[in-house]
């Protein structure tokens, strides 16, 4: 995709809130602040919805597939804070580079991953979040 024909779909990203969080703001955030952070989840999900519908399922299907399963994803890490559990012990690094490779993989959109690898990829960054104990006993 030439970068003239990737401005919409930049611009999509870069009104996309979750791309700009980081990790000390959120921790500093309260109970008190719940309707500012369901504000922010409706913001983020809406604008993954545009970057959806922005994308043709025909010539698509692959980034379409993987920006569905982020997105799906990443709002776990809400999910659990809402539900009153407090904020998942982050490391930024494997956060942002897992945001860094969603803008990569919209800028290139067909030129990475199989579905399958994109599939892989998710389940192995997403355990090594959730479950760090998991991570550090297949090392170890």
């Amino acid at each position: 995709m030439k970068k003239k024909a990737q401005r919409p779909y930049r611009q999509l990203i870069e009104n996309n809130p979750l791309f700009f969080l980081r990790k000390q703001h959120l921790e500093q955030l309260g109970h008190e602040d719940r309707p500012v952070v369901e504000k922010l989840v409706r913001a983020i999900k809406r604008s993954f919805k545009e970057l959806l519908a922005s994308l043709p399922p025909d010539k698509y299907p692959k980034a379409r597939t993987y920006v569905a399963n982020f997105y799906r994803h990443a709002l776990l890490f809400f999910d659990y804070w809402l539900k009153g559990k407090g904020w998942l012990p982050l490391s930024t690094n494997i956060i942002e580079a897992a945001f860094s490779r969603l803008v990569n993989r919209i800028k290139h959109i067909g030129r990475r991953w199989s579905e399958r690898g994109l599939i892989n990829w998710l389940r192995l960054a997403l355990r090594k979040i959730f479950y760090p104990e998991l991570w550090r006993k297949l090392w170890n």
